[in-house]
């Protein structure tokens, strides 16, 4: 267990928690139908993180390199409105799985732009990290085509954050600075927007802030997670498979947060249990295999 990069055990740790934060996300939909407005909320409390995190942060890449920047807040608060959008249609254990799929545009892109390659083994894994899907979301893919074509657009998305972030490590941001423009560039773009459509209403509850905050604080850590395995690995591929693993941790959180009785989880049946827990197994084997053929 030594001998295991330190960046792999990030990226572990950044998939667990994301797939805590993806099913939490799920509830903060039974306080508001307003998606452009939980979108704008769930990003609210890792910015409150960022803003105290910035006097003591080098912000000259708002002059280097302003495009990057922006592009990387955009495609932030892009798959966050998609995301809540998915997850109003199916239940995070269908939509987390599938966000997955997003390793085989970046495995593409980081092959085009870093002719980035690995051993058989890497691939063997990507590919049964896919398969594993299948399984995740009960051997079946059925749902309504707009829920799947917003889970789809999500893991787009979600796979454009990817590149953004190594693309800006590549032109010399830090960790620390990536974090805060993660946060406050996709805040400032949905803010107004989320006002505009909710006209101003916040429609806060104790329950609702809550939740948020308990989302919130899960998503810095996934963040801070993953930006670190990003920096050190710098093996933007390998880091992505190992993030498939969000979708076991989820169907995990969404099995405790249902004992935990909070509202808005989905409750499974025994059979659907075996069928994702048999997927869970696949999916643990098949990023094994590509942490091993690195």
């Amino acid at each position: 267990m030594s001998g295991v990069p330190a960046f792999v055990w990030l990226a572990l740790l950044g998939a667990f928690l994301q797939g805590f934060a993806f099913a939490l996300s799920r509830q903060l939909l039974v306080y508001s139908d307003n998606r452009m407005q939980v979108a704008f909320y769930s990003l609210l409390a890792p910015a409150t993180l960022a803003f105290l995190m910035a006097p003591t942060t080098d912000l000259s890449g708002v002059t280097r390199a302003p495009g990057l920047i922006l592009g990387f807040g955009a495609s932030v608060a892009g798959s966050q409105l998609l995301l809540m959008e998915a997850m109003k249609r199916a239940d995070a254990s269908f939509v987390t799985p599938l966000l997955g799929l997003k390793v085989f545009f970046v495995t593409i892109a980081a092959a085009l732009l870093w002719q980035e390659t690995h051993g058989p083994l890497v691939y063997v894994g990507a590919v049964g990290t896919f398969v594993s899907l299948f399984f995740l979301n009960d051997a079946t893919f059925r749902a309504a085509p707009v829920s799947l074509l917003f889970t789809l657009a999500a893991a787009l998305l979600f796979g454009c954050n990817d590149i953004f972030v190594m693309l800006m490590l590549q032109a010399g941001f830090t960790v620390q600075e990536l974090v805060v423009y993660s946060m406050l560039a996709p805040l400032l773009i949905l803010g107004p927007l989320g006002m505009i459509q909710s006209r101003g209403s916040f429609g806060m509850s104790w329950r609702y802030f809550r939740a948020l905050l308990g989302y919130g604080l899960v998503q810095i850590g996934a963040l801070l997670a993953l930006t670190g395995a990003f920096a050190i690995g710098r093996q933007v591929t390998l880091v992505v498979i190992i993030q498939n693993l969000r979708g076991v941790f989820g169907l995990l959180a969404v099995y405790l947060l249902a004992i935990a009785g909070l509202r808005g989880i989905e409750r499974l049946t025994r059979r659907q249990y075996l069928i994702r827990a048999f997927g869970s197994v696949l999916m643990a084997i098949s990023v094994t295999l590509a942490i091993v053929g690195s």
